[in-house]
């Protein structure tokens, strides 16, 4: 296990000069992970790392493994926070994949994704499902970030998605628009909703570009940019392709690009310019042996490290397969993760 080798490498100078009794001037090295969490086919979501550096795999990073389906996962300071759905859960690891402390399943009721500032984490949650497909008590909750003693629910529009803790606000994406929080108070106050006029559908994902504009993305297509002081609109772009189920969006490493993915009518992926609006295709995947309707893109993400754009694609049976490319949308890798992958984010550890 790769994991198990950086702990071991990180602490081998120290017992080999206690050995020789020779100094050893420790060299710091620097390993790139990208977490791919795979959502499962019901309770058997699981977790890989891949590592940027020789493009291997670990499929079995974690040491403790929770019959759920895996929904996402978020760096929390130094640690993992997983979020886990059929036994709606939060759930702690430290990098090497042990667990840390127990699930964490009260206040939480079909949570999608996670937030975090320096004090507390932030999850949003489609609560109970009123109708078909209608969940009108949705809420995030909050929770202090060392211990996940229970400080709040913030109820919110329906059917939240992404959730930003940023420039001390949080902004949630639901079926309603954005909506903002004061993080400053404790009380967390509600203060606005930001809504397109041209862009329908759930606001889904978030990034934050160099010019430290936020970007929103919308399900039926369309990305929304402001201003997160002032909640000045900067951009509605309507024409830009966002997939419908999952809205990922990512930035590219300088920050001056967001990066979208679609199925329909093509499946590719594109980069939309934050100044100008300009949207140019980076990777597109229609023309392969595997047409998009039943092999699709399910995940996204950029390295801010190395600036490879990675695309996790499904296949009918589930199993995915991760491809990366550089950033100018030149194939670097493939490699087989798990069932149905769904969500990559990135962590850098540093190691003698």
């Amino acid at each position: 296990m790769k994991t198990t080798t950086l702990l071991a490498a990180a602490i081998a100078p120290f017992l080999l000069a206690g050995c020789l009794g020779d100094p050893v001037e420790p060299k710091i090295k620097t390993a790139y992970v990208a977490i791919i969490v795979n959502n499962g086919a019901g309770r058997d979501g699981s977790v890989n790392y891949y590592f940027e550096d020789d493009g291997s795999i670990d499929k079995t990073p974690f040491n403790y493994r929770i019959n759920a389906t895996y929904r996402s996962i978020q760096m929390l300071n130094d640690r993992l926070g997983l979020v886990t759905n059929d036994d709606d859960a939060i759930v702690s690891f430290d990098i090497m994949g042990r667990i840390l402390g127990s699930p964490k399943t009260d206040n939480i009721e079909t949570p999608r994704f996670m937030a975090a500032t320096a004090n507390n984490i932030f999850v949003s949650n489609w609560g109970e499902e009123t109708g078909e497909g209608e969940y009108n008590s949705s809420f995030v909750s909050v929770f202090n970030q060392y211990d996940y003693s229970f400080r709040k629910k913030l109820p919110c529009g329906s059917q939240p998605e992404g959730v930003l803790a940023y420039k001390d606000r949080l902004f949630v994406a639901t079926a309603a628009g954005v909506e903002v929080f004061n993080t400053v108070s404790s009380d967390f106050i509600p203060e606005s909703t930001i809504t397109a006029s041209s862009l329908t559908g759930n606001a889904k994902r978030f990034v934050v570009d160099t010019l430290e504009n936020v970007w929103v993305s919308y399900a039926n297509g369309g990305l929304l940019c402001f201003n997160p002081a002032s909640r000045a609109i900067v951009h509605e772009l309507s024409g830009v392709p966002v997939d419908a189920e999952t809205g990922m969006i990512a930035v590219n490493k300088n920050g001056r690009k967001v990066i979208s993915y679609t199925n329909t009518p093509e499946e590719k992926v594109v980069a939309i310019d934050i100044s100008t609006g300009e949207q140019t295709d980076l990777i597109n995947l229609s023309s392969d042996a595997l047409v998009a309707w039943s092999y699709p893109i399910t995940a996204l993400g950029v390295s801010p490290f190395t600036g490879d754009i990675f695309v996790a694609r499904t296949a009918p049976n589930g199993e995915s397969t991760l491809l990366v490319y550089d950033e100018t949308g030149k194939a670097k890798s493939e490699t087989k993760t798990g069932i149905h992958t769904g969500h990559i984010t990135f962590f850098g550890i540093s190691y003698y």
